[in-house]
């Protein structure tokens, strides 16, 4: 199979305003939608494709038609040649071949501007998980899709062992996980390592927390059945969106011991309120009426595990308030929550944060997952 053709592009437009309301009758059918919105740009995406519209400045010209193109190659050898046959021929590069992990997973991709100085750029990304020597790669029955992701075993110890679910955030993948997969598997954990619904190695589209949280509870069901896993002890970690998913999971009862989140949105109304940057987003994949359901902040009545709640006090993503509002109603609820705030913390945290946090996580896994 060909890979797509098209990486991502961005185009300048006349009026922005006129223009959004135009794309928004026929990009939504083919799977972008906004993520991002300013003043003089916004930003559609389909997944890891990316489509930039941005607003003409008068008497300002990038060249004509788009602003900039991006096409896909099939390996990183063919954007080296390209590279090569471009330089040979005394074309404007821009960038020579690097790494680019901010655009999509395993990006590594070239920039350079055709004769009429319209800039350009070719682009090799993974199309699928890559294969990892220390885990095994797994794909797993979800809600009308399969999901792709990573099965790590501790190389110590006795089956049968404890184990978790991984559930990345926004634009990630399992890829993203292995680093807590291993250090889950040095402390005696197998780790599901898992690629929610919409991104790299599952199929779906993004849904930001409707059908996901039933696609984890059959990735549960999937680990429970693995000889080596004791599922009496099995935990669910996830970040960001993979918190918030990992919560609306946990509410549907599934055979859980625990359940941690990192700095997730709790209550959708309140985060589109206070993130002006996710209004778009949430407007058109969630709708007004689609972000109650979404919120778990509305389903704390149902979790019957205990809780861990982590969160960054600078947060600028997701502000700390969610998890702060989730743990009240969690206490007041007479549920079992315990909440860790990192200080001077945004939404991503640096080493020393994170390995805060690190160990937070697996005192509170050790007390609710190891008990004989």
């Amino acid at each position: 199979m060909r890979r797509p053709s098209f990486a991502g592009a961005a185009i300048e437009v006349s009026d922005l305003a006129r223009s959004i309301a135009f794309h928004r009758l026929w990009l939504p059918t083919l799977g972008f939608h906004r993520v991002w919105e300013g003043t003089a740009s916004v930003l559609w995406a389909r997944g890891y494709d990316q489509l930039v519209m941005r607003q003409a400045k008068e008497g300002v010209s990038y060249g004509p038609g788009a602003l900039s193109l991006a096409v896909s190659a099939e390996s990183r050898a063919q954007v080296d040649q390209v590279f090569a046959d471009l330089r040979a021929a005394g074309a404007a590069v821009e960038q020579p071949p690097a790494e680019r992990e901010d655009f999509a997973p395993g990006c590594y991709s070239m920039r350079f501007r055709d004769p009429d100085g319209v800039p350009m750029e070719v682009v090799y990304r993974w199309q699928e998980l890559p294969a990892l020597a220390d885990a095994e790669p797994v794909s797993i029955p979800g809600v009308g899709v399969a999901l792709g992701g990573y099965l790590f075993r501790p190389q110590t110890g006795q089956p049968p062992y404890p184990a978790l679910v991984l559930l990345h955030g926004f634009a990630g993948h399992a890829h993203n996980l292995a680093g807590l997969a291993r250090r889950a598997t040095a402390n005696g954990y197998v780790a599901l390592a898992l690629s929610l619904r919409g991104w790299l190695g599952s199929e779906g589209e993004n849904d930001q927390g409707l059908r996901q949280p039933l696609d984890v509870l059959a990735a549960i069901d999937w680990l429970a059945r693995r000889p080596l896993v004791d599922r009496a002890r099995i935990g669910l970690v996830g970040a960001s969106m993979g918190g918030q998913v990992a919560l609306l999971a946990a509410a549907h009862k599934p055979p859980i011991a625990a359940v941690a989140s990192y700095f997730a949105p709790t209550d959708l109304a309140r985060w589109r309120e206070a993130n002006p940057f996710i209004r778009d987003y949430l407007d058109d994949l969630c709708g007004l009426e689609g972000l109650p359901v979404r919120s778990p902040l509305l389903r704390v009545a149902q979790i019957d595990v205990p809780v861990l709640l982590i969160h960054g006090d600078r947060d600028e993503n997701v502000p700390v308030e969610q998890t702060l509002a989730m743990a009240k109603s969690l206490g007041e609820h007479g549920k079992e929550v315990e909440t860790f705030i990192v200080e001077d913390a945004t939404h991503y945290f640096n080493d020393k944060e994170y390995s805060i946090a690190l160990r937070k996580l697996f005192e509170f896994l050790r007390r609710h997952l190891n008990r004989s």
